[in-house]
């Protein structure tokens, strides 16, 4: 189509390029940039945001970097999809003080940062230690967007994922802080991860809590709870979480059934 002289617009560049990058085919989607270029094309925010946010699925960050600082010399504005993808990425590399840079940049653009990136960078400052940086953001943050349950139960269930139990639990204590009561999600993502990383009384901790709240757990969360005890052979702790469920009125399953048999 290119090489029989038709014209292609911004869109449809930006289609392509976003094409490209979701199958991580970067130097292909940065070839079409430049042939932009070539055709007289002016990339605009959307162009930059597919490249950006593919360079850093890619785990190629400081390319992304350097794309970024291209697209401000170029005049184009950055937005929150953009701030976004390079904090994301910095984060996932440890990079807390490059990140809060990058915030400042954005900040300077009048680009607002929301709770999400929020609560990545603080608990990022918070794993090194930080404390100081942590009070800072976090009151800055407070200035400007209020968390609510389901985002930072969001956030909590993404730390579990990446074995960031403790991150998870210090964002758990954030909500009781703030006056935001953990729901059913919320509880259910830290007692699976507390289980997969071996913290089984932890778990236990957390249900009868859970419980206490008249939060009743489903049944794949008693399963998880369930088949980590077992595993650690404490027949005692598995009777009192059947006899939990059982009061709770929460039915058995197979999988339940199996590790019943097991502890007879």
């Amino acid at each position: 189509m290119m090489n029989e002289g038709v014209h292609l617009d911004v869109v449809t560049f930006n289609s392509l390029i976003n094409a490209l990058c979701k199958e991580k085919r970067t130097e292909e989607a940065i070839t079409m940039l430049e042939l932009m270029s070539q055709r007289g094309v002016k990339p605009d925010i959307v162009t930059y945001n597919c490249l950006i946010r593919g360079l850093c699925n890619s785990d190629k960050r400081a390319e992304a970097t350097s794309l970024f600082s291209r697209m401000l010399n170029g005049g184009v504005q950055p937005d929150m999809e953009t701030l976004r993808s390079l904090i994301n990425a910095l984060y996932k590399e440890n990079k807390y003080e490059e990140a809060i840079s990058m915030l400042e940049l954005m900040s300077q653009r009048n680009v607002i940062p929301d709770i999400v990136t929020y609560c990545f960078l603080i608990l990022g400052l918070w794993s090194l230690g930080n404390c100081a940086e942590v009070t800072s953001l976090y009151s800055r943050m407070l200035n400007g967007v209020q968390p609510d349950v389901e985002t930072l139960s969001s956030l909590i269930n993404a730390l579990c994922k990446e074995k960031k139990i403790e991150e998870a639990i210090t964002l758990y204590k954030l909500m009781i802080q703030r006056d935001l009561k953990p729901d059913i999600v919320t509880y259910s993502c830290l007692i699976h991860g507390l289980c997969k990383s071996g913290q089984c009384g932890e778990a236990t901790s957390l249900l009868s809590k859970m419980v206490a709240e008249d939060i009743v757990p489903d049944v794949e969360t008693f399963n998880i709870l369930l088949d980590a005890i077992s595993k650690q052979g404490t027949k005692e702790k598995t009777h009192e979480v059947l006899k939990v469920m059982d009061q709770k009125g929460v039915k058995p399953n197979e999988f339940t059934y199996r590790i019943m048999i097991e502890e007879v």
